[in-house]
Order: C-alpha cells, then structure tokens, then sequence
C-alpha cells in the first residue's frame, strides 16, 4: 500500500468517526475504575452529515450511509458531490444542500404516480 492510500484510509476513518456523531461520557466510580457509555443520537432524515472529498471517489454521508454520485436514497438521487456541497435530484427537480443544512422540503415529495396512503 503505498503512502498516499494510506493517508486516504487514515483520513477516511477519522471523518468517518467523527461524522457518526459518537459522544463518549466517562464517570468516575467508587473503585477508581471508569464506566463508559456510549450514546449514539439519531440520524437526521435528509441531512448531510459530511462530506468526505477526493478527486477519483469523492462520498457524502446520509442518515448513516456512505453515498457516491449516482447513489440513491429516499427516491433522491446524488448527482454530483463538491468539496462544500451536495447536488440531488428527485423527479427532475435539483438542489443542493451543505454539510448540516436543514433537509430541503423536496426530500419529502412523493414519487410521481405514489398514491398517498
């Protein structure tokens, strides 16, 4: 593996870590020891949680999955991933959104042809 791969893996693990949004709290017990607890808060419907860019392969992390241009959730296409900036379609309608920017409201249109239930 040579060094630039390495760094790449390196940084990808770190954002990665740090896009999950992990809270450790740790308290002293009465024996000295340390308790751990681990919470873990909700993911965000429509939010983009982070962004991890490189040139060959750049992703974007939503709702705790790890997305790349042509991926789809929800209905919503990943059209195109920037340094600062995601572009999505749904139903040929586009946006854009920045990392931990309010989901837009075409997150929640139907899909052509859905009846509402």
């Amino acid at each position: 593996m040579d060094r630039s791969t390495l760094k790449w893996l390196v940084l990808a693990a770190i954002a990665v870590c740090g896009m999950l949004g992990w809270k450790v709290a740790t308290q002293a017990s009465k024996d000295g020891k340390k308790d751990v607890a681990v919470e873990r808060p909700e993911p965000r419907f429509g939010v983009v949680t982070a962004i991890l860019y490189c040139e060959d392969s750049p992703s974007v992390m939503i709702e705790d999955q790890m997305l790349h241009k042509g991926d789809v959730i929800h209905d919503v296409q990943v059209m195109d991933i920037r340094v600062d900036k995601v572009q999505f379609d749904k139903q040929g309608e586009q946006w854009e959104q920045s990392v931990q920017e309010p989901a837009k409201p075409e997150w929640w249109k139907r899909a052509k042809g859905k009846e509402s239930t």
